[in-house]
């Protein structure tokens, strides 16, 4: 079909012919090059009609594209276009070599057309000559930012972009990953021919073996498709934190029903980071992270027996969880004997279990309006003796202890009157 159309457009030229038409020239495609590589160029107008010979043994006329010519330059500096093709009466394709370019100055250029019938077309500024290519293709990265946290171990993703302005082209990209100052990763990225633009992404795992403080540098390059190749190199560089890690725990243990205050010491608790007690957050909210080395928060509630610490931030798990110990309350099993002088004075043993130092035996209707026990002596951990203070009818007696909480005896003492 293309090859019909432009049949019927060398037959319409021949019969313009007789007309005489005088040729156009609109523009130039594309409308501007280096000079350090071989351009081709397309020249699109109107009436660009072929000549025409008398073939001797048919007495026919013959459509011949030879004859055309093309030019550019300016102020007396002008070199001729080769390889010129006929491709319709709208559009000839010439070649611009560089070694032809080179012979011309950096400005806008006119570009002239003479057909077989010696009319000329001319183009004023037609061309932008633009020199040879000395720019370096533009580098930045987009990801991650330079004060990003990353620690040993972890996985550092990022992307650069390259970008050449046309009619410059981007011929090869990559990066290199050093770390303290060796190469560790590297890759090359896709260019797609012709491309003026690229994105190109990367990832490595940094070195376990890498402290707090020292350097990760990544290195993005990229040439472009001029004759002289000029390369351009970008650096990110990121300085590591601590690989998070808890060194300390205090207080180690605390009651069963929550809220000991708890201080967690180690590094890499940046913004962000939550500490847990099996799976349940510290209270407020994971603990309040008073600097990257601490954070201070009361423990959930939890069944006797151990439950592990950990804290999980912005730089992966700490390393080094640490086991919490929940103790029960102390608690009361029974009181000898179970009544006494309204006056107080009447002593008294106490037996149960996980009675300490820290265990206190009150005696009232509610903790906070409670007497406490007085002469108290803890005799182990089972046993408390000590005097009642004074009072009236039946009380409650209460165990408790300010850490693992308390235990009461409903009406477990009664004051007599006489």
């Amino acid at each position: 079909m293309r090859f019909r159309w432009a049949f019927l457009q060398l037959l319409l030229g021949l019969a313009l012919g007789c007309a005489n038409p005088q040729p156009t020239l609109l523009a130039v495609q594309p409308p501007q090059a280096y000079s350090d590589g071989d351009t081709r160029l397309t020249l699109l107008g109107h009436d660009f009609v072929p000549a025409a010979i008398l073939d001797p043994l048919s007495g026919r006329r013959i459509a011949t594209s030879d004859g055309f010519a093309a030019r550019m330059g300016a102020a007396g500096q002008w070199v001729e276009l080769g390889n010129l093709d006929w491709l319709s009466t709208g559009a000839l394709a010439v070649s611009l070599p560089s070694a032809t370019a080179q012979y011309l100055p950096a400005a806008p250029l006119d570009v002239e057309v003479t057909d077989p019938r010696g009319h000329v077309a001319t183009l004023s500024a037609g061309f932008l000559e633009l020199g040879p290519d000395l720019t370096r293709p533009r580098l930045a990265f987009a990801s991650p930012s330079p004060d990003a946290p990353f620690a040993p171990g972890m996985l550092l993703r990022g992307s650069f972009h390259a970008a050449k302005s046309p009619p410059g082209t981007i011929a090869t990209a990559g990066w290199t990953a050093y770390e303290n100052g060796s190469a560790h990763a590297s890759a090359r990225c896709f260019v797609a021919p012709s491309s003026a633009e690229v994105d190109c992404g990367f990832q490595f795992t940094i070195s376990q073996t890498l402290g707090e403080g020292d350097g990760v540098r990544v290195v993005a390059d990229a040439t472009d498709a001029s004759a002289s190749a000029n390369r351009a190199e970008a650096s990110l560089v990121i300085s590591l934190r601590a690989k998070p890690s808890i060194l300390s725990l205090s207080p180690a243990s605390g009651g069963t029903a929550g809220g000991t205050d708890i201080l967690i010491l180690g590094n890499g608790f940046l913004a962000g980071s939550r500490a847990m007690v099996d799976g349940d957050l510290l209270f407020p909210s994971g603990g309040i992270i008073v600097d990257e080395h601490t954070i201070s928060g009361h423990t959930p509630a939890h069944d006797a027996g151990g439950g592990m610490i950990a804290v999980h931030t912005p730089l992966g798990d700490a390393n080094g969880s640490r086991e919490f110990i929940y103790l029960p309350p102390p608690l009361l099993a029974a009181i000898t004997p179970e009544s006494g002088t309204a006056a107080g004075g009447t002593a008294v043993a106490i037996t149960g279990a996980n009675f300490g130092a820290s265990t206190r035996i009150y005696f009232g209707p509610t903790l906070d309006s409670a007497a406490p026990l007085a002469e108290q002596f803890v005799q182990g951990d089972t046993s408390i003796v000590g005097r009642t203070p004074s009072g009236s009818g039946p009380t409650t007696v209460w165990a408790f202890d300010s850490t693992l909480g308390f235990t009461k005896l409903v009406g477990g003492f009664t004051w007599r009157t006489p």
